[in-house]
């Protein structure tokens, strides 16, 4: 009886933060069409990522041109965002724990934005 309230426990815990670990990308906390939310991330963008790295308005920096960019799913951006990334010469800091979710979602919005601008 014990072994099975014990693994009733166990299965649960693990559902929950396989859930927990799932849904961060689907559970977008703004509109990301919202034009006061691309807005508020534009100028997050300008502010933070702009300088030395994209470009104001993403127009391309020392790294990559974020305009015209169809190919990143809103998933990816916020994931680079928040986790950084490290690939051969190119190299991003992890925003996580700088910027809060939404600030990291409204700079999302803003790059989404743009993905029809050339």
């Amino acid at each position: 009886m014990i072994k099975r309230v014990i693994l009733a426990v166990s299965l649960t815990a693990s559902l929950g933060l396989w859930s927990a670990c799932s849904a961060s990308a689907d559970d977008v906390p703004i509109d990301l069409n919202d034009p006061a939310q691309v807005s508020a991330g534009q100028e997050r963008f300008n502010h933070t990522c702009a300088g030395y790295c994209h470009g104001r308005d993403g127009l391309q920096g020392k790294a990559p041109s974020l305009r015209g960019r169809a190919d990143l799913s809103r998933e990816q951006i916020h994931s680079t965002i928040s986790n950084g990334k490290r690939d051969a010469g190119k190299i991003m800091p992890a925003w996580k724990g700088q910027l809060n979710e939404q600030e990291i979602w409204q700079i999302t919005a803003f790059i989404l934005s743009m993905q029809n601008l050339h």
